[in-house]
This record gives C-alpha cells, sequence and structure tokens, in this order.
C-alpha cells in the first residue's frame, strides 16, 4: 500500500491559501462561530486524515482544492438574511455555485467538481460522490460541521 503524501497536499493548500479570494473566505460566518475558510481547511485536514485512517490511496491535489474549495460560494448566509425555506435550498444549491465558481477561478478536473458538487450528498440525492476524495469530503464536512455547531468553534 502506497503512503498519502501529506507535504505534496499541504503544498496544494498553502498555494491555494496565498489567492485572495481564497482568503476572502474568512469573511462570511459559517457554523457557530468559525468562517468559511476555516471551516474549508478544516475539511480539507480532515479529509487528509481520514485517507490515512482508512488506507485509500488518494490524489492529494485533488483531495486538497476539492475540500478547500467545497464551500467556495463566496456569499453569507446569515447576512442573506434567509428563512427556514431558503436556507434548506442554500443546503442543496451552493455546491453547484461554489463548484461554478471555483471552476470560473481555478479551473476544476472532473474530480474536483464531484468533490464539491457531492459533498452535501444524500441532500443532493442526484450528485453522489463518484471518487474516494469525494467520499472523504463528503464525511469530513459533516464531522467538522457537527463539532462546529455541537462545540462552537472547537
Amino acid at each position: 500500500m502506497e503512503t498519502n503524501d501529506r507535504k505534496k497536499f499541504n503544498e496544494e493548500l498553502n498555494r491555494l491559501l496565498m489567492e485572495e479570494s481564497v482568503r476572502h473566505m474568512s469573511v462570511f460566518a459559517q457554523h457557530a462561530g468559525t468562517n468559511t475558510l476555516r471551516h474549508s481547511y478544516r475539511v480539507a485536514q480532515k479529509s487528509f486524515d481520514l485517507a490515512e485512517r482508512f488506507g485509500w490511496d488518494i490524489d492529494e491535489k485533488e483531495l486538497a482544492r476539492g475540500a478547500l474549495l467545497h464551500d467556495y460560494y463566496q456569499y453569507s448566509v446569515r447576512d442573506e438574511g434567509l428563512n427556514v425555506l431558503q436556507a434548506f435550498r442554500h443546503g442543496t444549491t451552493h455546491p453547484r455555485v461554489a463548484a461554478e465558481n471555483a471552476d470560473r477561478d481555478f479551473g476544476l478536473t472532473d474530480k474536483e467538481m464531484n468533490i464539491i458538487r457531492s459533498h452535501m450528498w444524500p441532500l443532493t440525492l442526484r450528485t453522489m460522490p463518484k471518487s474516494k476524495e469525494a467520499a472523504l469530503v463528503c464525511l469530513a464536512d459533516k464531522y467538522i460541521a457537527t463539532k462546529e455547531m455541537v462545540f462552537h468553534n472547537f
């Protein structure tokens, strides 16, 4: 079994973190006291940790890009003043918006597009994870979001 390269993974994360549009994610509030950038970074790190735990051979660059950009929708749900129905719609539509934004700004591979588009599965029934990387981000996002909401910015 081949060992995944955390250095390669972190290099791609750091390269993306140099981008102003990625750093701008920090102005958007996310689950209970965190922001979209911090949340996405945590999801990326947890995704890699899970790959190691499961012993899955992954593409480090695509995992880093898909995980860090999974919530690249570039607006604040709180500032939008969404009602309950609109907030639910955000849950089902933001993966498409994030993928479109990320593809426009960074050019995504098909796998990266699926990582972002499927991270809310099964809420997004028709867009299932199609790779190990997409499954990892889907799982990590739920784990991190739960910790953020329950433990308020752990």
